[in-house]
Parts: C-alpha cells; sequence; structure tokens
C-alpha cells in the first residue's frame, strides 16, 4: 500500500510546454532583475556591457513570454514577433561582449540575423519544422559569432569565466541542431504550449539547455566583468600613477620573486637616482618635477631589455632589475642609462633643462643567496658612493668596502668616469 501511494503522485507528474515556460520566464525575470540592480549601481562611465546584457536578458524574457500566450494571441505577435526577440536577444549579447571587450564589429553582424529570423518566421508561420530549421540556422550563426569573439579576444580569456560563457553557448547550439534534425526527421508534431501533446525529450532538452545557457551566460558574463575589475584594481595598485612604471610595491615583489627562483646565471640590481631633484622642484615647481620623472622613467624604459624591469623606487628614485646580467654587461647598461639622461634636453611645459643621474649598482652571483633587504641595501650603498663621488656617476658595490651602520661613508669603488651635462642650467650643490 504505502508504494502505491508513492507510485501515484508519480504518475500523475508530467512537464507541459506551459509549465516549462513559466519556469524559463521566472528564471530570466530574475536575472533581468538582477543585471539591472547591478547596473544601477554602476557608473555612467563604466561601459562594460552590462547594459545590454541586461536588455539581452529581458529581450529573452520577453520571447518566452510571447511563446507562452501561443494561441491566445495572433500568431503574427506570437510566432513572428518571437523570432525576432529571440535573434535580438544574441545581437545584444554580441553587442555586450564587444563592449566588454571596447572593440566594434560591423553593424551587419547585428542587423541581418534579426532581419533574416523575422523573414523566415513571418513566411513560415504554419510550417513548424521549416520554422525550426531556419531559425535553428539562422541563431547557430550568432551563437557562432559570439563564440568566436569570446576565443579571439586574449585579454578576454585572461580569466576563466568565459569558459561559463562559452559552456552556455555550445550547449545551446547542440540542442538546436537536435532539435531541427528532429522537426525534420521524426515525423511527429511537436508539442506547443496551447496544445495538450506531451513534450518531445528533445523539446524538454532545450527547454533545460535555454534555462542553463541564461543562467551560465548570466553569471559567466557578470565574472568575466568582475575578473577584469580586479585585474585593473590590481593594476593600479601596483603601478607608480605618475610614470606608469611598477611601484615601489611591485618592484620589490619581483626583485623577491626572482632571488626565490634565481638560476645559476647572474643577476643585477641597479638603483637610480635623479642629481639635484629638490632643486629642480625649488627652482622650477613641482609640476616641472613630475614632468622630469616621467621623462626619466621613459628615457630608462626605451634601453632596457624585455625581460629588465624597471620601478620606481620613491621620490626621484628608480631601480632595474637585471636577470642574466653579468658585472660587464650591468657597468655597460648603468653607463648607458647615465648617458642618455645627461645627453637628453628635457623640455617641460615652460623650460627647458638637462638634468643627471647617479646609479649605484650591485651583482648577485651565481651561488650566493642574498636576501631583497641584504641586494637593497647594497645598491643603496653603491649609489651614496656615486654621488659622494661628484653625481653624474656610476660606481659598483664592493662587500670588502662596505662598512657597518654608523661608520664613516666609504669612498666610491669602481666609479665611472662622469660625462658633462648636456646643458647644465642648475647650480652645483651638495644637496641630493
Amino acid at each position: 500500500m504505502h508504494n502505491l501511494a508513492i507510485a501515484a503522485p508519480l504518475d500523475r507528474m508530467h512537464l507541459d510546454p506551459f509549465t516549462l515556460l513559466f519556469a524559463l520566464i521566472v528564471t530570466n525575470a530574475l536575472a533581468v532583475v538582477s543585471l539591472v540592480v547591478a547596473v544601477g549601481n554602476r557608473h555612467d562611465s563604466q561601459r562594460d556591457g552590462m547594459g545590454k546584457w541586461a536588455a539581452a536578458m529581458l529581450s529573452e524574457t520577453l520571447t518566452l513570454v510571447l511563446a507562452a500566450a501561443r494561441g491566445h494571441i495572433p500568431d503574427i505577435v506570437s510566432i513572428v514577433l518571437a523570432n525576432t526577440f529571440t535573434a535580438g536577444t544574441y545581437a545584444l549579447m554580441l553587442a555586450a561582449i564587444c563592449e566588454f571587450q571596447r572593440r566594434t564589429v560591423p553593424r551587419w553582424q547585428y542587423v541581418v540575423p534579426v532581419a533574416l529570423s523575422t523573414l523566415a518566421a513571418a513566411v513560415l508561420s504554419h510550417d513548424l519544422a521549416d520554422r525550426f530549421v531556419w531559425s535553428s540556422l539562422i541563431y547557430a550563426f550568432q551563437l557562432a559569432m559570439i563564440a568566436r569573439a569570446l576565443v579571439s579576444d586574449p585579454d578576454t580569456r585572461l580569466g576563466r569565466a568565459w569558459r561559463l560563457l562559452f559552456a552556455g553557448v555550445a550547449l545551446i547550439v547542440l540542442v538546436m541542431g537536435l532539435r531541427a534534425f528532429v522537426a525534420l526527421t521524426d515525423g511527429r508534431e511537436l508539442a506547443q504550449p496551447h496544445g495538450n501533446i506531451a513534450p518531445h525529450p528533445v523539446q524538454i532538452l532545450a527547454f533545460v539547455a535555454i534555462m542553463a545557457t541564461a543562467l551560465l551566460g548570466t553569471i559567466g558574463f557578470v565574472l568575466m566583468v568582475k575578473e577584469r575589475a580586479d585585474r585593473e584594481v590590481l593594476h593600479l595598485a601596483m603601478t607608480d600613477s605618475l610614470t606608469l612604471i611598477p611601484n615601489r610595491r611591485a618592484l620589490l615583489m619581483e626583485v623577491e620573486r626572482s632571488l626565490a627562483q634565481r638560476t645559476s646565471l647572474p643577476m643585477s640590481l641597479l638603483m637610480i637616482d635623479v642629481d639635484h631633484f629638490k632643486r629642480v622642484n625649488d627652482t622650477y615647481g613641482h609640476l616641472a618635477g613630475d614632468d622630469i620623472l616621467r621623462t626619466v622613467a621613459e628615457l630608462l624604459a626605451r634601453r632596457l631589455r624585455r625581460q629588465d624591469i624597471l620601478g620606481r623606487y620613491g621620490g626621484e628614485e628608480f631601480c632595474v632589475l637585471a636577470p642574466n646580467t653579468d658585472e660587464h654587461g650591468a657597468r655597460k647598461l648603468a653607463e648607458d642609462l647615465r648617458e642618455i639622461v645627461a645627453g637628453t634636453t628635457l623640455t617641460t611645459d615652460r623650460h627647458t633643462l638637462s638634468v643627471t643621474v647617479s646609479i649605484g649598482y650591485v651583482l648577485c652571483h651565481s651561488g650566493s643567496e642574498p636576501s631583497l633587504n641584504e641586494l637593497i641595501s647594497a645598491a643603496d650603498t653603491a649609489l651614496y658612493a656615486a654621488k659622494q663621488a661628484g653625481r653624474n656617476r656610476v660606481a659598483c658595490f664592493d662587500p670588502a668596502l662596505a662598512h657597518p651602520a654608523g661608520a664613516s661613508a666609504v669612498p666610491a669603488p669602481a666609479v665611472g668616469q662622469p660625462t658633462p651635462a648636456a646643458s647644465a642650467t642648475l647650480p652645483d650643490s651638495n644637496q641630493a
């Protein structure tokens, strides 16, 4: 008796098309409300496609509402307009992705599929099988363009969320193909919302796929936006806002990582200081000083190799990490950087002047395991020696000449010969 009591409700359970449509409408409507709330909390300048994706979900919801009303409203509305909204949904999805990627695509990719879908639905409004075939082909083409947009953009593929959206697109394309195949070969009438025919298994699968695509697509797109926002926040946190090169935090993290992963090849660290920079600010103003720092950073970056890392250590000090660089290479690099800055006339908004830099460098030999603080301290000691020797010089750190804290200044070991500035406009001073 107990088993019969359980079996009776199960026998009465069945999935009719209207119930499935109602579940889809509720799911999509909730997604639209969530997206509208999310879009409303964003700045007008944040063009990330969220608004267009919300419009796409709204368009799909309207499609489902029209499909559910079929038989109660004119076919030109429930069939033709519904197919137009479906094509419009995929067009808006493509537009949202392209806006997120900050690129444009030819307008025909939006307009032509919508026009073809409307035409096919109008011509084949009374031929369900052919309408399923042609609409599936048009929608598959639109979804293929969406998939291509996701795969072809390297920045989009930096994260993982795009895979959710891609999986949803692949799923709906597969199901549309099955639906078109069944419409052509099965020979049975496919269930409609206003009819009493039990839905075909492929139709049930199509409903599930549409719901899964709405959820996977929306969650995937929102996570894509979040992933990029996180990357941009991290970039801002690790970038000097004035010179647009890595800041001290990012630089020290990279030096520490290089120390931990270093091979048997040597590595060099250069500490660079703009000579008499305080006099630049006092004489020409802080805006001119900012221009000088930006220009010096650009000059240094142009000479470096791809694997070298330039960062702003603080104030007017820069630092260069040069992997796979021995003593000869480090000295040549330091001298080249010094000569480039000294030989360049710098232009600010109102003034033209020249500055020089002093450079201290330290070599991290293969087999040695200095700490981050020891390496920075050694490069700073060499920089101090270069400045004590007259500035506009290069000095290499010599462990034999290093003194403990509080000791007198060390003479400049291995100091390069100075070269005169291109046009010395700053008075000589011991001011740093």
